[in-house]
């Protein structure tokens, strides 16, 4: 079939021929002599314009067929160490089940119909393998993001056509506390099956803490909960009993009940905090009958409250979405008393918070009484030299200062320019907006996995929300810190920047919409807006007493590790004019009772702006499970500096090599949301999915060959051109 691909319309191309023949006739009427030439001229012309005209029209040959299209089976194989658990020796475990699954009779009949693939998943999705190779594989992987992985298929089977996905797992995500994710919708069937058979199990009575969740400083006179998730099982319906003991003295207790088959439960406590000092809390779960390891059963953390004066003014622009969010977390933070100012329609400071005889005006005395200021999107004209001057000193003396930014902050009339330049974290004339048509991703820089910020459960932070903007532009200052970035087509760009300057610290962030955090899907669930702005203020509080610039910080990447694993434990003086100690000391506190002095080995620390800071650091492997407490002492010009106790805790199992059963009912709601099937045996399974009706989908091609392009047709265009041009020369005409 003869198809025209032309883009002009079929009247406009025929007028425009027709014009062009009563042009040439009309022309060859009044100059030409006639006689027989003039008729073959006549002719020849007559047929350049019919080629030129079929050209136009780019006519082409469509040949239409039937294709059938076989749709895709994706098998997803959990490869993560849990599969090769078992119940008891004389059955076979998660993995050879699974691996017995991929050798069934449906394995032919669904592939007779799709094509199958099969992926494997641990903490990542792997690449595509056919059936035949899943033998070579084993359970290695020492995480399971089952979660994840489904996301991962979904996005990469988007558009295609997928007759289902079979799920080979037990059902254990480390990474998720709750199966509240089991239930979202897929746009294809689930099938899952029981890897082992029920009631294999023994609850052997095991109870554990699985984390101790409080603030670690405070405000006095202030409640506080202290959340502790308590899990385990072979309870045989007995209470649990936890308690807190606050100086080796009882100060609560609490019951509960965990489930005979396993489970895990939140007990909360409300604290009292009355007066100002630091805190020993131990957290106890009293043992069950029969219980062997009891090592878990106990966490230990210092909490320190501080004076309720600690005061943050927080100065903003024209109120936006960045003020409306951080207003709210400011006014439920309980280790600061927010002031609050904002421009209002007049230009002139208003109050949004009550503003106990303070002004905005930054004055010598009234900055004494601060420990934060805050500024938000102004510029120098708004702030004034003589107030950023005040800052500088402010800063300089101990005081922190959170450069909130936006248009008219980072503008050429900004926060860059005059003296308050030289505490900014960030070298520029002006910094340059950046906004994408999607959302840039976020994610923490190497520096950041110990810094106080983003201390706690770093799964917290693995998925970060994205942000919408990114001011760039800038380099780092010598001394700064890079906690956040953003990756934009540019490449990435600093998010949240940190620095120490003089006794203080300055932290700038360069985004206008991390306001957007508190909004994303997951919210609700990890708070990252409200958990980072609660750790960072926390961080940059001064401490209660005098500010010391012979401050010892002792940290690690983590404060709980898996047995097996190693942690580094760091230290450094947190001013860098400090004289280096040769030596630093460190003194780890087994579970048992026990210290065991070590010596800390100098180590370079290279920032991600470049800057290079002297420390010191120990690599240490604990050889058993429990509470660890580790303290450092240095000694500088002949004067012994200890810092503050770090805490952290061995877990005696991973979660991928804690025995337990396979988490069978959140494969059974995985399978139901998606409009799957969830088979309680292997044979069952085979017997469902071998009388599945698969059928590949027709699909009609159109194969096209252009004919005005090739090669006769322009040839002879050619040739008629060629033609009347030699015509006219033997004529002697021009």
């Amino acid at each position: 079939m003869i198809v025209y691909e032309h883009s002009l319309p079929f009247g406009v191309i025929l007028t425009s021929l027709l014009v062009a023949i009563a042009l040439g006739v009309f022309s060859a009427w009044k100059s030409l002599p006639r006689k027989g030439s003039t008729g073959v001229l006549l002719g020849l012309y007559f047929l350049i314009l019919a080629g030129i005209g079929w050209c136009i029209l780019q006519p082409a040959l469509k040949d239409v067929h039937v294709q059938l299209v076989k749709p895709r089976f994706i098998v997803a194989l959990d490869t993560s160490k849990s599969m090769s658990l078992s119940a008891s020796p004389d059955i076979p475990t998660r993995w050879a089940t699974a691996q017995d699954v991929l050798k069934q009779a449906w394995a032919q009949h669904v592939g007779a119909e799709c094509d199958v693939e099969i992926y494997p998943f641990s903490s990542d999705i792997k690449k595509g393998l056919a059936l035949s190779e899943a033998s070579q594989l084993q359970p290695d992987g020492a995480d399971s993001h089952i979660r994840e992985a489904l996301n991962q298929l979904q996005e990469r089977s988007a558009g295609l056509p997928v007759a289902g996905l079979l799920l080979l797992s037990d059902g254990i995500d480390t990474v998720e506390l709750m199966d509240d994710w089991a239930t979202k919708e897929r746009p294809f069937p689930i099938y899952a099956v029981r890897l082992e058979p029920p009631g294999g199990w023994e609850m052997e009575p095991d109870l554990r803490i699985e984390s101790v969740d409080t603030s670690r400083r405070v405000t006095v006179g202030w409640k506080s909960e202290m959340k502790v998730k308590v899990s385990g099982q072979g309870s045989k319906g007995s209470p649990v009993n936890v308690q807190v003991y606050e100086n080796n003295n009882l100060l609560s207790e609490k019951q509960t009940q965990i489930p005979n088959e396993g489970g895990e439960r939140e007990v909360v406590f409300e604290l009292e905090r009355p007066k100002v000092g630091t805190f020993h809390y131990r957290i106890l779960v009293q043992p069950l009958n029969g219980e062997k390891n009891t090592q878990d059963n106990e966490r230990l953390l210092d909490v320190e409250v501080i004076d309720a004066r600690n005061r943050l003014l927080y100065v903003e622009g024209v109120p936006r979405w960045e003020y409306k969010y951080l207003r709210r977390v400011l006014l439920s933070n309980k280790q600061v008393t927010p002031l609050i100012f904002f421009t209002g329609p007049d230009g002139k400071p208003r109050g949004g918070t009550p503003m106990e005889g303070f002004t905005p005006e930054m004055l010598p005395d009234q900055l004494k009484s601060l420990k934060i200021v805050m500024l938000g999107n102004i510029d120098m004209e708004e702030l004034g030299p003589q107030r950023a001057a005040d800052l500088l000193k402010f800063v300089e003396d101990g005081g922190s200062l959170i450069l909130l930014g936006g248009t008219k902050a980072w503008s050429q009339a900004g926060l860059l320019k005059g003296e308050l330049a030289k505490v900014v974290p960030v070298r520029a004339s002006q910094l340059t907006p950046l906004e994408g048509q999607k959302p840039f991703p976020v994610k923490l820089s190497s520096e950041a996995s110990a810094h106080p910020a983003f201390a706690g459960d770093p799964q917290l932070w693995q998925n970060i929300p994205p942000v919408l903007s990114v001011f760039s532009g800038g380099e780092l200052s010598p001394g700064a810190e890079t906690l956040v970035t953003a990756q934009t087509p540019q490449g990435d760009k600093p998010l949240v920047v940190t620095q120490r300057f003089g006794q203080g610290k300055v932290t700038a962030i360069l985004t206008d919409s991390l306001w957007r955090w508190q909004l994303d899907p997951e919210a609700g669930k990890n708070q990252p807006y409200e958990r980072f702005w609660t750790q960072l203020i926390s961080w940059l509080l001064p401490r209660a007493e005098v500010i010391d610039d012979m401050r010892l910080d002792l940290f690690a990447d983590r404060d709980e590790v898996y047995f097996g694993e190693s942690i580094e434990i760091q230290s450094r003086f947190g001013s860098e004019k400090v004289a280096q100690p040769k030596t630093v000391d460190a003194k780890i506190k087994l579970p048992d009772g026990r210290e065991i002095p070590y010596r800390m080995e100098p180590r370079q620390i290279t920032t991600p702006s470049g800057k290079v800071l002297s420390g010191f650091a120990l690599p240490f492997r604990p050889e058993v499970s429990g509470q660890f407490k580790v303290e450092v002492n240095a000694t500088v010009l002949g004067k012994v500096y200890t810092s503050e106790p770090f805490t952290f805790f061995v877990k005696p199992y991973s979660p991928e090599t804690l025995p337990q059963p396979a988490k069978v009912g959140t494969l059974a709601k995985i399978a139901q949301s998606s409009g799957g099937q969830f088979y309680e045996s292997t044979k069952e399974l085979d017997e469902a999915m071998s009388a599945l009706k698969l059928k590949a989908t027709e699909e009609k091609i159109s194969d096209y060959r252009t004919i005005w392009r090739t090669w006769p047709v322009l040839i002879i265009v050619m040739m008629l051109i060629s033609a009347s041009w030699i015509a006219r020369k033997l004529q002697n005409m021009p």
